[in-house]
């Protein structure tokens, strides 16, 4: 069994970046997702970790607002006004 994705956005050196965390058996879908020509998401760095990778990517506040929605729904969602 494994994680459910999880998604934050981190500011890291002055730089606001997306953070996924991934299980391993869909590292190439998020992939696919993020570098798809209407994401544009450029991917920092990747870091391995026990039962998957957190990606490191720089991409618009359009689609951070759109993966927190997407996979924070538990939670409310803050927009700026």
């Amino acid at each position: 069994m494994h994680f459910p994705v999880q998604f934050s956005v981190e500011t890291i050196d002055g730089n606001r970046l997306g953070k996924l965390a991934v299980p391993y058996s869909q590292i190439a879908d998020w992939l696919n997702f993020l570098v798809a020509p209407q994401y544009r998401a450029e991917i920092v760095s990747a870091e391995q970790q026990r039962e998957g990778i957190e990606i490191y990517f720089e991409a618009s506040e359009g689609l951070y607002l759109y993966l927190d929605m997407r996979l924070n729904c538990d939670r409310p969602v803050a927009l700026a006004s």
